[in-house]
């Protein structure tokens, strides 16, 4: 407020003329403060039911972990025994010192029949 109007309704005021009204807000401080405060509560409140249903998550799991570490070892277990079972697998697949004979007798050729090296290729197109 600038200083010639404060002068202005001080000498109003004094002069027995009614005190100039000031405009007033939508919302007066206390409905404002009021608001304020609600708010803060509803942050606490829902702040609180997430520290809650945290706690209560964190539980179930520090009570379902015991359980999963013993599954695991169960498995371990049985996958050692399987393991111990079973034969030593060498290379599997084609031997690579052996010769393969392959029919090709009515298959489509390139090349002449009686090359030293055949490569015979088997695919699938669909």
């Amino acid at each position: 407020m600038s200083k010639s109007r404060r002068n202005r309704e001080h000498e109003l005021e004094w002069n027995g003329a009614p005190p100039v009204e000031r405009s007033s807000s939508f919302l007066s401080l206390g409905t404002m403060l009021g608001a304020a405060l609600a708010g803060i509560a509803v942050l606490v409140f829902l702040a609180f039911m997430t520290w809650d249903q945290m706690r209560q998550l964190q539980s179930r799991l520090d009570d379902r972990l015991p359980q999963i570490e013993n599954r695991l070892a169960q498995l371990s277990t049985k996958v050692d025994q399987v393991a111990s079972r079973a034969p030593a697998a060498g290379n599997q697949g084609p031997d690579p010192s052996r010769i393969y004979t392959v029919k090709t007798e009515g298959a489509p050729v390139r090349g002449p029949k009686n090359a030293p090296v055949t490569i015979a290729e088997f695919s699938d197109f669909q």
